[in-house]
């Protein structure tokens, strides 16, 4: 999770994995710390079962998994299901618990749309990439509300193509970037798919967008600086002398290499992140 946190309650042989952020935790402190933290990603199906077993049955806590299963069963509100497990082991404060309430009763309130909308962008801006694309086609896929705002959908298909271009999905990003520059007629997109299609190396399709949307010579040549800025940043300069350091050293042999082989375990590790389900 990436941080202490002390537990006063019993801690569980067996974890309860939480699948959307494919999490395992063993208290109901770390259950807290899920709610409170993933706020914007918890459906209704955080509450089941499942859940209510695994916290009478490890952790020991009978009378809050039946009062959990009796909002189950009842039909109650999630945010009343969450209240009930935020409370049984303070370790949240009454007014965080307070504000988790709300932000659900306000979700309960949101469309289906709205609601994929808010957790697509939460997982974009956590750099899960796969999941954000996942939930970003869904968006797309609800084409009745699409339809009403063309430039919400171009917004959408702006962010799915951002979410490609973190997965190094240059060429998808590019015609998502494209698509919603049709449509939001923002110049933002198309900076951001002429971006794409340089690091996708097609110099030819740049041309060709340079002049299909009249892009000015001077305008063309602040998109290039930048893009020059961005590829000559200090941070991506030292990464890249870093890694000719290591290459030049491993002289063919990579395996052998520990400082090579562990960047390159560092960098699989972060992608894999980004693509983690």
């Amino acid at each position: 999770m990436g941080e202490l946190i002390l537990c006063s309650h019993p801690i569980a042989a067996m974890p309860y994995y939480i699948d959307n952020i494919s999490l395992n935790v063993y208290s109901l402190e770390e259950l807290c710390y899920y709610i409170e933290n993933h706020l914007y990603l918890i459906e209704a199906d955080f509450m089941s079962e499942e859940l209510c077993l695994w916290i009478g049955q490890e952790l020991d806590e009978k009378d809050l998994a039946q009062s959990l299963r009796s909002v189950l069963l009842g039909n109650g509100s999630l945010s009343d299901f969450t209240e009930l497990i935020l409370r049984s082991c303070g370790y949240c404060s009454e007014d965080t618990i307070r504000h988790i309430r709300s932000v659900l009763l306000d979700m309960q309130n949101k469309s289906v749309f709205e609601c994929s909308k808010i957790r697509a962008d939460r997982y974009m801006e956590s750099e899960k990439y796969v999941k954000a694309i996942h939930e970003y086609r869904k968006l797309l896929g609800m084409e009745e509300e699409c339809k009403k705002n063309p430039v919400l959908e171009g917004n959408i298909r702006h962010n799915l193509g951002t979410a490609c271009a973190g997965l190094f999905l240059f060429d998808e990003a590019a015609a998502n970037f494209l698509n919603a520059y049709r449509l939001n007629q923002n110049r933002e997109s198309l900076a951001a798919c002429m971006a794409a299609c340089r690091l996708a190396k097609k110099t030819d399709i740049l041309k060709k967008y340079k002049e299909e949307f009249h892009v000015s010579d001077e305008a063309f040549k602040s998109m290039s600086d930048q893009w020059n800025s961005v590829l000559k940043s200090e941070d991506i300069l030292k990464k890249q002398s870093e890694a000719e350091h290591l290459i030049k050293d491993a002289q063919g042999q990579l395996e052998e290499n520990k400082p090579l082989m562990e960047q390159i375990r560092k960098w699989s590790e972060a992608y894999k992140k980004s693509c983690r389900l």
